[in-house]
């Protein structure tokens, strides 16, 4: 329910009150008309919504909702199509103040002259996801899969990531959408992500892409005085049980006692990939969120508060002490006519009828889905800058169900900036299968300047079931390019393709190693020295050797302090040797000194090992390593 004031609460309660309609018009052009009651015809402002699409409770709905009206104007119609219509209604108060309720941000898609007004029919922001899905990868969590939907067509995400994370549990879920799902146009992208939420898609009061939820608690109480007419099914709706039905299995979760209703779910885009341990977890978590969701299906009719929202519950405090509560699933609000609301629910001693025509659509499905071309797309997230060294600008992961061929297609904008010594750059594109390279490396000379590159290379045989890997670097010799993000579209496409069942375990990673640099340390005091020359015969065991000594600085240490040193001259073969005792014991730090043969030695090779994060679905591109304690690393490895 929008937000009002008990005052407001109280007026709209009462048998006579004084109201307006107030907006904005819009038009492409940019001329903004302000509109008042005068405005409108008499008794045509309407407002009609849903949030679900057939007659009983469903989650993942993306319902369009609209307002029709009748428009006092000259204007021609086809100056009104793709206008934006800003609606609000205000109540006058007992203070004498209005209080305002937005109605909404619409446009305009249907009009029609007539000979003194203008009947239009508008669409609210929803209408803006009313587009043809290209199968660009959307990834991440709940949030960032709604940011990225609401930043392809134009739209502001009304929540925060915590308000989208306190929706539901499976929030936090790292999920997937792509040409590869069940999904043709962006507003199914929204509605499959609202599905993952238990709630449905809807474009708030300012215009917003936001996720609602089912309300589990009264937000008002109807009594008799404030309802025109009341019809209450004599059922109660209440889920004891979901399902499922998803391409690669069932997966349900019950209460007991299982005596309820029995939602199922046969289409289900981000639950069809990813451990089956991940997909029973977002089944519970939905089905957390579905039992407290009793309610008994009404139709209502009432005075009309269009502050009233989809998804809002109701008490009906009824003549026989009973107060059966409604879900708001369909809303019709009339100005200055009246208000509908409805709740819609199967009955529950009907919910026995079974039906064959979802799974003989499935097993057709099946059937057909060895030949159909699945196309896997890939854009660059980031800013890519190549200047000699070898640098990713795409990788995809692709799945292949049998024996088959495939393409790659790619095209990318570069912008080549030659070093001042040369008149071009020469970019080299090498590619890998699987990690390992493939003999065929090409190249171009690009000069100063934007260049489009387009890229190809069939896949003849790719045998067998697998999931693979296809890695496209570039090489810059006299200069850097820089590929912008966004500047890359690249596509896998083929038949006996689909998409990843499972997280095969596969961790991919990439790092630069930059030299370790020791910090500063004090340098260890020596006693006095006291030399002597001692001649004996000696003969090399090995073959000789000499070594620079630096000063030995050992942090944060109390000073090493030597004896006196002593040096025997001994008859035959003269050889001179110094040898050192310490008159304390010696401190030091066993992380970076060493003692061999009962003599110190500067630890030369380090060991780290990173602590274990549990990962259960999804794919990892790339792995940040931080190297910058050592000058030298020769070697990593990961386990999972």
């Amino acid at each position: 329910m929008y937000p009002t004031s008990t005052a407001y609460q109280t007026a709209v309660c009462a048998p006579v009150r004084t109201d307006r309609v107030t907006g904005t018009l819009t038009l492409t052009d940019g001329t903004v008309l302000p509109l008042t009651d005068a405005d409108l015809v008499s008794g045509s402002l309407c407002w009609d919504n849903q949030c679900v699409n057939g007659e009983e409770l469903a989650f993942g709905c993306a319902y369009l909702g609209q307002v029709s009206l009748q428009l006092r104007t000259e204007l021609s119609r086809y100056a009104l199509y793709g206008a934006c219509l800003r609606l609000d209604y205000a109540l006058l108060l007992p203070d004498a103040t209005w209080e305002t309720v937005p109605l909404g941000v619409f446009t305009v898609a249907e009009a029609e002259r007539r000979a003194s007004f203008v009947s239009l029919k508008a669409y609210d922001n929803l209408v803006k996801l009313d587009a043809r899905y290209d199968g660009t990868v959307l990834a991440g969590t709940a949030y960032e899969i709604l940011q990225q939907i609401a930043e392809a067509r134009g739209l502001v995400l009304g929540q925060t990531a915590a308000e989208v994370a306190a929706l539901n549990p499976n929030a936090a879920l790292s999920r997937q959408l792509d040409a590869t799902y069940n999904v043709t146009t962006w507003r199914d992208c929204a509605a499959a992500v609202a599905q993952l939420l238990g709630g449905f898609a809807a474009a708030d009061r300012a215009g917003r892409l936001v996720v609602r939820c089912f309300a589990a608690a009264p937000c008002r109480t109807l009594g008799k005085a404030e309802r025109i007419k009341t019809a209450v099914a004599d059922y109660l709706c209440r889920c004891t049980a979901l399902q499922l039905e998803l391409q690669s299995g069932r997966f349900t979760r019950t209460a007991e006692p299982d005596n309820g209703l029995t939602m199922t779910v046969t289409d289900f885009p981000l639950a069809e990939s990813g451990l089956a341990a991940t997909r029973q977890s977002i089944c519970d978590n939905l089905f957390a969120a579905l039992q407290p969701l009793a309610y008994t299906p009404a139709e209502v009719r009432l005075h009309g508060d269009p502050a009233l929202d989809l998804g809002d519950r109701l008490a009906l405090p009824m003549a026989d002490g009973t107060a059966p509560q409604m879900l708001i699933t369909h809303t019709v609000w009339r100005y200055r006519a009246g208000q509908t609301v409805k709740a819609v629910g199967k009955n529950p001693y009907l919910a026995n009828g079974t039906d064959r025509t979802d799974a003989k659509l499935r097993s057709l499905a099946s059937a057909t889905a060895a030949n159909k071309t699945v196309y896997y797309s890939f854009t660059n997230s980031t800013k890519v800058q190549v200047a000699g060294e070898e640098k990713p600008v795409v990788n995809l992961n692709f799945v292949t169900t049998r024996d088959t061929g495939a393409v790659f297609l790619a095209q990318m904008i570069l912008h080549a900036a030659p070093a001042a010594d040369a008149d071009a750059v020469t970019v080299t594109v090498r590619y890998y299968l699987d990690n390992a390279p493939v003999d065929y490396t090409p190249c171009q000379t690009l000069a100063a300047g934007s260049h489009t590159l387009a890229l190809f290379y069939p896949f003849a045989a790719l045998l067998g079931a697998a999931n693979r890997r296809w890695s496209v670097r570039l090489v810059c010799e006299g200069g850097t390019v820089t590929l912008e993000k966004g500047g890359l579209k690249a596509i896998i496409s083929g038949q006996g393709l689909a998409g990843g069942k499972a997280w095969n375990g596969t961790l991919t990673m990439e790092e630069t190693l930059l030299p370790y640099a020791f910090a500063a340390h004090r340098a260890v005091q020596v006693a006095s020295v006291r030399e002597g020359l001692s001649l004996v015969p000696q003969h090399p065991a090995h073959p000789a050797y000499t070594e620079a000594l630096a000063v030995l600085a050992l942090p944060r240490r109390a000073p090493l302090r030597l004896a006196a040193l002593s040096e025997k001259p001994q008859r035959e073969l003269a050889q001179k040797f110094w040898s050192f005792t310490t008159e304390t014991q010696a401190k030091y730090d066993p992380a970076l000194v060493l003692t061999e043969n009962d003599r110190f030695a500067l630890r030369r090779s380090f060991t780290a090992q990173g602590a274990a994060h549990p990962i259960d679905s999804g794919s990892c591109t790339a792995l940040t390593v931080d190297t910058t304690p050592y000058l030298r690393v020769e070697g990593i490895e990961v386990n999972w």
